[in-house]
């Protein structure tokens, strides 16, 4: 996976993260996410669009490496502004998804813009359904399994046409209750990004300088 490829397919983890219980990731039953009234609540309460912070962990692994690429830093999600990844491990750097794309700017604030028709700027479309829980649409796209287990759950959404998901298998998401924990993006059995989100700031609005700072 390209580095800006990567980089963009956190843009996934748009919740908060509590300490959750882990669930089992072996093979999930198919789960009908538009008319099970259960799956429905709960996407539901995860497609609220709200002020978030908190850090975040990712883990790149790579058939070439023996052990992944670290990454940190923090998550902030502004609703109307889309959604910035400020990395401060290995390196210092923003990444933000919004409508308009996707954008990369350095520790000196300097922007560069993903080309159009890249393999990043389609991961991004692909992923602005996801982070709408734009259930009908992800289903042209996608094939749902999942399980529950009280409050902990877990859903896989397996792409008809990988072409079509700039390069993604499956994207498997799980947490507890309304909130999100862990995103895995899957290119292949020996490829993907881990991701895991720490404790978050909800419901409480960026300042200007944040605004300008973070986002575009």
């Amino acid at each position: 996976m390209k580095p800006a490829s990567a980089m963009l397919a956190i843009c996934l983890a748009c919740n908060a993260l509590r300490a959750d219980p882990q669930m089992p990731r072996g093979q999930l039953p198919p789960v009908d996410v538009v008319h099970d009234a259960a799956w429905q609540g709960l996407l539901a309460q995860l497609a609220k669009s709200e002020f978030r912070a908190g850090p975040f962990e990712e883990r790149r692994y790579f058939p070439f490496r023996r052990k992944p690429v670290l990454l940190a830093g923090e998550i902030r999600i502004a609703p109307g502004r889309g959604l910035s990844l400020g990395y401060v491990t290995p390196e210092s750097q923003t990444v933000i998804a919004d409508d308009r794309g996707l954008l990369l700017r350095d520790s000196r604030g300097r922007d560069r813009a993903a080309p159009a028709g890249t393999r990043a700027q389609a991961a991004t479309a692909v992923l602005v359904h996801v982070l709408r829980f734009d259930l009908p649409e992800l289903q042209k796209t996608f094939v749902f399994s999942g399980r529950r287990d009280g409050d902990a759950w877990i859903l896989s959404l397996a792409s008809r046409d990988p072409s079509l998901t700039a390069g993604l298998a499956t994207i498997v998401l799980s947490g507890g209750r309304a909130t999100l924990s862990r995103i895995d993006l899957v290119v292949s059995p020996a490829q993907h990004v881990e991701i895991r989100l720490g404790p978050s700031r909800v419901g409480v609005p960026f300042t200007q300088d944040e605004l300008i700072r973070y986002f575009r």
